[in-house]
């Protein structure tokens, strides 16, 4: 028995006959099929009753009873073949771990009620991922992230294993594969199988085991729903225009840039009232698209046995969002009522067709289609309960699709397939089959009411631009340094009578950059700095008409005190070495100006696909600060070595947060101006995070003009910044032709541990911090 929650009553359920009216249908008696302690629904003339519980219940053993031929309520017997208990209301728990590596746990159990929790412990040298401590909740479900006990050793990290699976395989190399299983009564959402790819990330979706009858909460759906679709729209086409008063636009190339497929169940086992909700939700959906500035191009259908196209990609308002709500408004579901089985696989051959229809317009206007050079994303959104009846699987169309986009390693990101459970009886493994699986996402989604869903595509809609979309840089081909760096800001420092001093930041919000406190002296007043945020020498001559932007206000951290220990005969301390320089004018979010994503923040929480408002700033420092050695970036203004300009070029390092930091710390000693310290930990205080040396590779070093630039993280196409650029033991840039000794070590000022000060500097920026 797995975990279960309540299906509500006001899930509309028709019976399975094709074609029947609903008045010539047999007459079952409600009373024969009554639930112990709820209520239940009668639909459709004893067509189906639908059971409702209290909260914190489920309906058991099934949350639909659905009016046989015979007059008799099916099902007839259980999914082990015994004969069908009497319905009950029980209370819904959640299933126990079956396997956890590593480490311990407790208390055990193998079902866990509402509000229990489970507690994970890691053996001796092994380090915990994920929260301890998970929590029942009342959906079925675990709160939290799966628990890993990881040693650091593989080439991709410990994938750990999901509360109620199984897992094979205990390498973690490269092209080293692991396989999944759930308990008995339990049914598998994600990748079953799960390979470890070149890049150290694990191929697929995490696993996740759970009972039919669990849910997802709107909060759930928006949080991992929304993450992943402002990804992509976000990256659907880099040309956009801005301004002050107008949401973000896409300009929308001849060869297009991202197209949505709306696919609507209509069958008899869907039924009418989760028709016209699910129908509803979608239009809230285009609502929510249209909020990112987006105008892809809508394709539009219903099913049942046969497929009916309302909108077409290659129709001339495809694009206007306006016209294709007012067609799902239009949508009728007794459309299909004469032929109302299920025909899945033929859907999704009409999506197939569309595409094809798509292309072959595009090359007959001159534009290159995949895989040559397209760059049109598809996605689709399918509301069904996955109950085919006919046709066949749809699966193989889904891999015709994927063989037409050209989808592979390389472009998995043209394709996403999204699939919402609609109805009671959702059949969770037929919607898996057709759902994207990637990395860090989720595709498939199965809510207690469609009036959740229809909820939360509404309150998506409200979400901040500034939150979801920072840290958000551009990768292809062509971009120019500042489009793939649209935070990078040059800083300059003009000392009346005592010439320019020069450092680097990064944009943090509309109006402040985060910079290092040692670029400036004391008295250094705010009218003498100025912030460039255009391209430099490398950019477009065009754009450097009004590059620089005044400064108003300097706020160092007021314990930052570079002489604050000449007194034990150092002479420079760089603890709390961060700043923040307010900008006159304010920033809006464009194609070459954005702000990085700072640590504990909501729009982090999205930037890293997480759940809001879950996710803590603890989960934060978990997922961004890992064991062992963590792969991080600087940027760093040098000349190409062909043209000879000067371009801002990513250099990759490794922060040592694992057995090598007390090595990396231990070298800040042979900086020139600490010759007098003995004990290293007067100068590298706990705030401070390591780069450099030899080992396990060569890390580029820093230099002088690089202070106050951030230290970043990558997760996917999204970047956050971890620290400020402060100080290092060697000067590299004095010795370009030599190369940096072992000790060459960089420190950079940890925004973990000033999280207090920004959050209290830049609590009017709308940031969210968590």
């Amino acid at each position: 028995m797995g975990p279960a929650a309540p299906l509500l009553a006001c899930l509309l359920l028709a019976p399975l006959r094709l074609g029947a009216a609903p008045s010539k249908g047999p007459n079952c008696d409600p009373q024969a099929a009554a639930i112990v302690g709820g209520s239940s629904k009668l639909q459709r003339q004893g067509g189906a009753l639908v059971y409702q519980c209290p909260a914190g219940q489920y309906p058991y053993p099934t949350p639909v009873r659905l009016c046989r031929a015979d007059s008799r309520w099916s099902p007839l017997s259980s999914r082990d073949g015994r004969p069908l208990a009497k319905a009950e209301c029980r209370a819904v728990q959640c299933p126990g771990p079956v396997e956890f590596e590593n480490g311990q746990f407790h208390p055990r159990h193998t079902l866990y009620n509402v509000s229990q929790t489970v507690t994970f412990e890691c053996f001796e040298g092994y380090t915990l991922r994920g929260a301890p401590t998970r929590t029942c909740q009342p959906n079925g479900k675990w709160s939290g992230e799966t628990v890993v006990c990881d040693d650091g050793e593989g080439q991709c990290p410990d994938p750990g294993i999901p509360i109620g699976a199984m897992k094979d395989g205990q390498h973690y190399r490269v092209e080293d594969r692991v396989r999944y299983r759930c308990r008995r009564g339990l049914e598998m959402l994600g990748s079953s199988e799960r390979t470890c790819q070149e890049s150290g990330v694990w191929s697929g979706a995490e696993p996740e085991c759970r009972d039919r009858s669990t849910y997802d909460t709107p909060e759930e759906v928006s949080a991992a729903f929304i993450s992943s679709l402002a990804e992509t729209a976000e990256v659907a086409d880099p040309n956009r225009t801005l301004s002050d008063t107008a949401k973000r636009k896409i300009r929308i190339e001849p060869g297009g840039s991202m197209n949505i497929y709306l696919v609507l169940d209509a069958s008899d086992s869907v039924g009418e009232g989760n028709f016209s909700l699910a129908r509803d939700a979608l239009v809230q959906l285009i609502e929510k698209i249209s909020s990112y500035g987006v105008s892809p191009r809508y394709g539009l259908l219903t099913f049942a046995t046969d497929p009916k196209v309302v909108v077409r990609t290659t129709d001339p308002q495809s694009s206007d969002a306006n016209y294709v709500s007012d067609k799902l408004g239009e949508l009728k579901y007794q459309t299909h009522a004469l032929r109302s089985g299920t025909n899945t696989r033929r859907a999704l051959e009409a999506v197939h067709n569309m595409i094809i229809e798509q292309e072959h317009d595009e090359l007959q206007q001159g534009h290159k289609v995949a895989p040559v050079a397209n760059s049109t994303r598809h996605v689709l959104v399918i509301m069904t309960d996955g109950n085919t009846n006919m046709g066949g699987s749809p699966e193989p169309v889904v891999h015709q699709i994927r063989e037409l986009l050209s989808i592979g390693r390389n472009r998995e990101d043209y394709l996403d397939i999204y699939v919402f459970g609609v109805g009671a009886l959702v059949n969770l493994p037929n919607l898996n089959s057709l759902a994207s699986h990637k990395s860090d996402e989720k595709h498939v989604f199965s809510v207690q009411d469609m009036k959740d869903l229809q909820k939360t595509f509404h309150h998506m809609i409200d979400e901040s631009e500034t939150l979801s979309m920072c840290g958000m840089g551009w990768e292809f081909p062509e971009a120019s340094d500042r489009q793939k760096n649209p935070w990078h800001v040059s800083i300059k420092v003009t000392r009346p009578g005592k010439g320019v001093e020069s450092c680097k930041g990064a944009l943090v919000s509309e109006y402040f950059v985060l910079t290092a406190a040692h670029c400036f002296n004391i008295d250094d007043q705010a009218q003498w700095i100025s912030v460039d945020l255009e391209e430099g020498a490398g950019g477009s001559p065009g754009a450097r008409a009004d590059r620089g932007n005044r400064v108003v206000a300097l706020r160092s951290h007021p314990k930052y005190h570079i002489g604050g220990l000449q007194g034990a005969g150092v002479p420079e301390f760089y603890d709390y070495d961060v700043a923040l320089l307010k900008l006159e004018k304010k920033v809006p979010s464009s194609f070459t100006a954005r702000p990085i994503c700072l640590p504990c923040t909501e729009g982090t929480t999205r930037a890293l696909r997480k759940p809001h408002p879950q996710t803590t700033c603890k989960d934060h420092e978990r997922l961004l600060l890992t064991a062992g050695e963590v792969q991080a970036l600087f940027l760093h203004e040098g000349k190409d070595p062909q043209s000879q300009k000067k371009t801002l070029q990513r250099q990759t390092v490794h922060i040592k947060n694992g057995v090598k930091k007390s090595a990396c710390e231990a070298d800040a000693k042979k900086a020139s101006i600490y010759v007098n310290v003995t004990d290293v930990s007067q100068v590298v205080t706990p705030r401070f995070l390591c780069t450099g040396g030899i080992d396990p590779v060569v890390d580029p070093n820093t230099c002088k003009g690089d202070s106050g630039g951030p230290l970043i993280i990558a997760k996917g196409k999204r970047y956050v910044q971890v620290g400020v650029i402060s100080w290092g033991v060697v000067d590299v840039c004095k010795q370009r032709q030599k190369q940096a000794p072992a000790h060459a070590r960089d420190f950079h000022l940890n925004l973990f541990t000033v999280l207090p000060w920004l959050r209290e500097q830049l609590a009017e920026e709308g940031l969210g911090f968590l």
